[in-house]
């Protein structure tokens, strides 16, 4: 996805009293402000803000949602639809400074849709199973024959199909703290439940994890 394409793809309605694009840089780069400032900025109309918002976050929210759904034509799609329902809803958002949870949020209320539907969830399920049999076994041939690099790569994918067995929840609160760096409070934010519902999830969840991997034969060490 390409963030300096996005408002050309999608033009907004004009609107009154619009800051001229630009016209922040020349006091401080856009680069260089907050998230709370670049929000404060796109809701006086500034859409070259906005941009750098959508630069700021968008391969983060990309790795999220494509850890979530499974597959890369859908989280173009979703974290596309995200960052339109942003830049049309961000007037809404009263705490500029919680951008990146807000985003996420949509992402993760746009993952759920997909969820909803039978051909996504067969879809998904397709990539999650892949056809791959028993990963144990495999696993440990491959690490036999092959390099690090590709060691490590096989064990990510190992790792991504043991998150995917999770229940929904303990999965996306996981990929939101491990993955995307956010607290439990963040992540109780996005998620609408307290922080200490969010911890339960991800204690539960990386313990099924340890379990599920023990019992195909792969030491939590591999993955350093």
């Amino acid at each position: 996805m390409n963030s300096g394409q996005f408002l050309e793809q999608f033009p907004p309605d004009p609107r009154p009293n619009r800051v001229k694009e630009g016209k922040a840089s020349g006091v401080k780069p856009l680069r260089t402000m907050t998230d709370a400032e670049l929000v404060a900025l796109t809701q006086e109309g500034d859409l070259s803000a906005f941009n750098q918002l959508a630069s700021r976050w968008e391969s983060s929210l990309y790795g999220f949602v494509r850890r979530t759904l499974g597959d890369a034509e859908d989280a173009r799609d979703v974290c596309q639809e995200a960052l339109v329902k942003a830049f049309t809803n961000i007037t809404r958002l009263r705490d500029g400074g919680k951008f990146k949870s807000w985003i996420h949020y949509i992402a993760l209320n746009l993952c759920r849709d997909r969820f909803r539907s039978p051909r996504s969830r067969v879809e998904t399920l397709a990539y999650e199973e892949g056809g791959t049999g028993d990963l144990g076994p495999r696993v440990g041939v491959a690490a036999e024959a092959a390099d690090r690099l590709a060691e490590m790569t096989q064990l990510s994918d190992v790792l991504q199909r043991v998150l995917a067995e999770l229940p929904q929840e303990q999965r996306t609160s996981i990929l939101l703290r491990e993955y995307q760096d956010l607290t439990s409070d963040e992540i109780g934010e996005i998620m609408g439940v307290p922080a200490a519902t969010v911890r339960t999830r991800i204690y539960y969840g990386l313990k099924t994890v340890r379990k599920i991997l023990q019992e195909r034969g792969i030491d939590r060490a591999d993955f350093s």
